[in-house]
């Protein structure tokens, strides 16, 4: 049997050793109910976020993609692959493209929020459209409590499930994350293990859109798809673990005169361990004679196919802080890390056998031999060591102008070379008012697995260069005005796209891309309205098909009373792009690619919806894509070709708060 789990061994064995590690950082202020964070700057700071208990967009938690973007290319069921509208938000070339899909739903640690709470916090939710034959359901789980004033464990479980409206789409995803943390006097500490499982049935899109357009079936589960027993499976899990110890720390003193001063610098060691494997497997019944038109060849002559492709990766960074970023006029933090890289995928290997030998009794003997092809899956791996080193500088806090410069360089290994820049610039220009620029310069190779890999349905062997990679942005942001405006530019050389055929090519010219985006919320008495545009341009529409336009607005009334007893929101989303040469989704591969069929875009998705809120316990109620049906704009919902979107639909959730 081939192994394509990878030995324990290889992820725990590392993990006593750091568990084992006691060094004796960052204070909790254990006067708060309720303190909650995110890890920055390398995580080697934890920085407060809010609590997501509000009944803004409540209506929008149950898929965790909304919290990643407003606008995406989707596949039209909970918990399969989904394309950031937003080409910036897209994951580059160098990550593990097979999952890059499912990336807006990771739970990872740096999306993870860690608490610290004076009492045990459990938040319980819920979500279904009621509908027997093709229902969405959601169950969101969270519980934390404190261990000691300084220590906190935590536990989120979350499963999205989909059942069939269009032939063969099914999903299941159980996304599971272990949280913990301890900061007290010089020391801190945080870790996370997380497990990530989507499971989808792939249907390949409608086999013709025309019929699909005119609504020349009476049920949507009529027609016709590209595949029929195909099937897909992405698991990703990491374990995470992060220390800080400040050896030295700075000491602010006030004399008599109410003078204050600070003396000595803090100086900090911390040191970060993570641990990740991301599997990806593709399976489906074919008949190699009528292969479906996704296809041009099939690799294997077996009716059964079965790819597996996966990634694991052992992270080591040691870093050297000297001041504190959000105290001194300069600091500075150096690093140096070591990465092993472990590749490995099925692949078909080809040998010739010889079939038969006729050996005939006269003589002189004549020996007849045949040989013959065969196919058999091989499992190939592949090892990289990847030594870095860099540096990270910022401040002055407090001046005209608060800076941070971030430096990286790939000493040996795959990466061998690639570096990446990054600079920011900001300054308030008035009250709750910041005007800020930032820029990144980078050479990256692209992902192993786009140089040479080999599936059932896909073979190619690249030798691509680095793509080097230039940005800059300009922002303003106001937390009072709820506001926030900001302009990209964006430079690639020797850019890797997927093209008509779903394989990976190189784009022999310069790519440019110029977006902009804008998002202001109104309020005026108990009127809101939350809007939110995206602009994106580039020449190369060979390579890059994006809509000029992205909008999301959404408008609501928000009543309270019984004194605060009961808050509701009434009103309605409106989503639409501008239409485009969406792209198309490749299951065997996981990739969206280009397509020149047809166009998406253009189709108004509107959403009335009702939010409201019973002391700890709030509810939503939404009917959903009501332009949806031939009476009004048609089954011209699309987002991704060939994925149509849910018709017309009602979905209801809620949320239990417990704060014991």
């Amino acid at each position: 049997m081939i192994q394509t789990i990878m030995n324990p061994r290889f992820f725990i064995l590392p993990s006593l050793f750091i568990l084992t590690f006691n060094v004796a950082g960052q204070v909790i202020d254990t006067s708060i109910s309720i303190n909650t964070w995110k890890l920055m700057h390398h995580y080697t700071r934890f920085e407060e976020t809010a609590l997501d208990t509000i009944l803004f967009r409540f209506h929008k938690d149950y898929n965790p993609v909304y919290a990643e973007g407003f606008g995406y290319e989707s596949l039209g069921i909970i918990g399969h692959a989904a394309n950031y509208i937003d080409f910036l938000k897209r994951r580059g070339s160098t990550t593990f493209f097979f999952a890059n899909g499912w990336n807006p739903y990771l739970q990872t640690p740096d999306r993870e929020v860690f608490f610290n709470t004076k009492k045990p916090f459990t938040e319980i939710a819920y979500s279904l459209i009621p509908v027997v034959d093709w229902k969405e359901e959601t169950i969101r789980v969270l519980h934390t409590q404190n261990v000691t004033p300084f220590s906190n464990v935590g536990l989120k479980f979350n499963i999205l499930s989909g059942k069939q409206l269009y032939a063969n789409e099914d999903t299941r995803s159980n996304r599971i994350s272990l949280f913990g943390s301890h900061a007290r006097n010089r020391y801190s500490v945080f870790g996370t293990f997380q497990y990530n499982d989507f499971r989808a049935e792939d249907h390949g899109g409608l086999k013709k859109l025309s019929g699909f357009l005119k609504d020349s079936l009476e049920t949507l589960w009529s027609y016709p798809m590209n595949l029929d027993d195909a099937a897909s499976q992405y698991r990703n899990w990491s374990v995470f673990m992060t220390h800080k110890y400040n050896i030295s720390e700075s000491k602010t003193t006030t004399d008599s005169a109410g003078i204050t001063s600070r003396s000595g610098k803090t100086l900090s060691l911390a040191y970060q361990l993570h641990l990740t494997r991301d599997l990806k497997t593709f399976t489906d019944n074919v008949n190699p004679q009528f292969l479906p038109s996704l296809f041009d060849t099939l690799y294997y002559p077996l009716n059964e196919v079965k790819d597996s492709v996966s990634a694991d990766r052992i992270s080591n960074l040691f870093q050297l802080i000297l001041g504190d970023p959000y105290k001194d006029r300069i600091s500075a933090r150096a690093f140096a890390g070591y990465d092993l890289h472990r590749y490995s995928h099925l692949y078909p290997d080809r040998n010739r056998y010889l079939s038969r030998v006729d050996t005939l009794s006269e003589m002189p003997v004549i020996i007849d031999s045949v040989f013959r092809d065969t196919v058999v899956a091989d499992l190939n791996r592949k090892i990289f060591h990847n030594v870095y080193a860099g540096f990270h500088l910022a401040g002055p806090t407090g001046g005209v102008w608060d800076w941070t410069l971030d430096a990286r360089y790939y000493l040996t290994g795959y990466y061998s070379r690639n570096f990446n820049v990054t600079g920011t610039f900001s300054r308030e220009l008035a009250q709750s008012v910041t005007l800020g620029f930032s820029a990144l310069f980078a050479s990256e190779r692209p992902h192993f697995f786009m140089k040479k890999y080999s599936s059932a349905f896909f073979r190619w062997d690249n030798e691509f260069d680095s793509e080097l990679k230039a940005k800059g942005e300009i922002y303003i942001l106001s937390r009072e005005k709820r506001m926030d405006l900001r302009i990209n530019a964006g430079y690639i050389n020797r850019y890797v796209y997927w093209d008509q055929d779903a394989l990976p090519v190189q784009y022999d010219k310069s790519l440019l891309i110029l977006s902009g985006s804008f998002q202001k919320h109104f309020i005026v008495s108990g009127f809101n309205s939350d809007n939110r545009i995206l602009l994106q341009y580039t020449p190369a529409s060979e390579v890059l098909r994006l809509p000029l336009a992205a909008i999301h607005t959404s408008n609501f009334w928000k009543q309270v009373l019984f004194k605060g007893a009961l808050i509701f929101h009434a009103g309605f989303d409106l989503y639409y792009t501008t239409p485009y040469a969406g792209n198309s989704y490749m299951p065997a591969t996981g990739v969206f690619y280009l397509q020149d069929n047809s166009k998406t875009g253009g189709y108004p998705f509107l959403d009335l919806f009702l939010d409201w809120r019973i002391k700890r316990t709030r509810f939503f109620l939404t009917w959903n894509n009501v332009l949806s049906g031939p009476i009004l704009l048609g089954n011209n919902f699309f987002s991704t070709y060939g994925y149509p979107m849910k018709p017309r639909n009602i979905r209801f959730g809620l949320a239990w708060t417990f704060y014991d």
